[in-house]
């Protein structure tokens, strides 16, 4: 009885082994096989090559499978290298193609064709290994829409990038990333804007791109409308009779709007901006109303201004009368200063030449003949207080000039 408990667990211990080994075994082969892509990233109408990498020994037979399992109804086909046989399955399509070394090639790619194959192979043993295969078509289609063709500002708008076989979408706004704040979808596909303001006005791209290819959409040019704000007019406000003038009105607003005038609550025939007052009379005096209306708001604004026109031979008279006084100023300045000039001129030089004419007893009124010293051969004749003047005779002195 012992010696049966023996054998028994003898056969179990062996029975376990061998499964141990053949479980390794397949596992040792599983491991070392793999399938390569080549090229890594296949291209719609190319070809691709499931290339089988790491297989030891000869290979007796190798299936091939359109999925991830091995059963019959995924079979593309089974073959023997040996004798060149071929047995088609379920999934087999004449695009298929083997190579002894187990490879499998495809031709003439369909997005259609991506997904998971499974080559097993059989050597000393049976392994087999599943590989992933995408298939890529080149990004087209990429361009920008929306579903707010005039947006207001403070209204919700969304941005749709709209491109087939991307991968990745990014998004750009003046050939920058975009600002923060902004709202994207999962995807990237979209681009909300919650309450749009003025400042996202500008341009937007975005880029689709996969593996292969990518395309950057034309440039779509987003437009917030708003307005009219800060409305006003300018222009001269007094013209005088018979000359021209001119008022302008002036808003923010996108788009610009349109303007109507009025003058003293009357419509005007011309709706021109600016509007032009040609040799303006006093009838043209009065309240003038300028109208501006923005078509996609629906807004207006208004506001009024008062011109006065001025007679004119007022102004010419008043014109005159100042001109005679500027005349009458600049005369007697003129003479005020030439008088400075001629004074400051005799100082100069007319009197310093006199002082000198003086130093040099040229001066006539001065001169005297010499006149012999009586005094003291003849003593002086007291008389009263005043001297009798004698004058000498016209020979004596000789004629005094002035």
């Amino acid at each position: 009885m012992a010696r049966e408990r023996v054998t028994a667990a003898r056969a179990l211990c062996m029975r376990g082994y061998l499964l141990t080994v053949s479980l390794s075994v397949w596992m040792d082969g599983a491991h070392g096989i793999g399938v390569q892509l080549i090229p890594q990233y296949p291209v719609v109408s190319q070809s691709v090559t499931l290339s089988v990498t790491g297989v030891t020994g000869t290979i007796r037979q190798f299936d091939w499978y359109k999925g991830s399992s091995t059963n019959t109804n995924t079979q593309i086909f089974t073959v023997i290298p040996s004798t060149n046989s071929v047995t088609k399955g379920p999934q087999y399509f004449p695009r298929a193609s083997q190579f002894p070394n187990g490879s499998l090639q495809i031709s003439g790619l369909f997005l259609t064709d991506q997904g998971s194959y499974t080559v097993q192979i059989q050597t000393e043993s049976t392994v087999q290994a599943t590989v992933s295969l995408p298939v890529y078509g080149p990004v087209t289609a990429s361009g920008i829409s929306t579903d707010n063709k005039e947006p207001q500002e403070n209204q919700p708008v969304t941005l749709t990038c709209s491109a087939n076989n991307a991968e990745q979408i990014l998004w750009g706004k003046n050939g920058v990333p975009l600002p923060p704040g902004l709202t994207l979808s999962a995807d990237n596909r979209t681009l909300t804007f919650p309450r749009i303001s003025r400042s996202d006005t500008g341009q937007y791209r975005c880029e689709a791109s996969n593996a292969v290819s990518k395309i950057i959409s034309d440039p779509y040019t987003l437009t917030v409308n708003y307005g009219p704000e800060y409305f006003k007019i300018t222009g001269t406000l007094q013209v005088t009779s018979g000359y021209s003038t001119s008022l302008e009105c002036s808003a923010d607003s996108v788009p610009a709007p349109t303007y109507q005038w009025k003058f003293n609550g009357t419509n005007l025939e011309s709706q021109t901006n600016p509007l032009y007052i040609q040799q303006a009379t006093p009838e043209n005096a009065g309240n003038y109303t300028c109208i501006g209306t923005n078509s996609v708001t629906k807004l207006s604004r208004e506001t009024s201004v008062y011109v006065s026109v001025n007679d004119y031979d007022a102004s010419h008279s008043g014109n005159s009368a100042a001109i005679t006084v500027a005349i009458i100023c600049g005369s007697i300045l003129g003479i005020v200063l030439i008088s400075g000039i001629m004074a400051l001129l005799y100082r100069k030089y007319v009197l310093p030449l006199r002082g000198q004419s003086g130093d040099r007893g040229e001066d006539p009124s001065q001169i005297y003949y010499n006149i012999p010293n009586t005094a003291a051969a003849h003593p002086a004749i007291e008389e009263g207080p005043y001297m009798g003047l004698q004058y000498p005779s016209q020979d004596t002195y000789s004629e005094l000039k002035p």
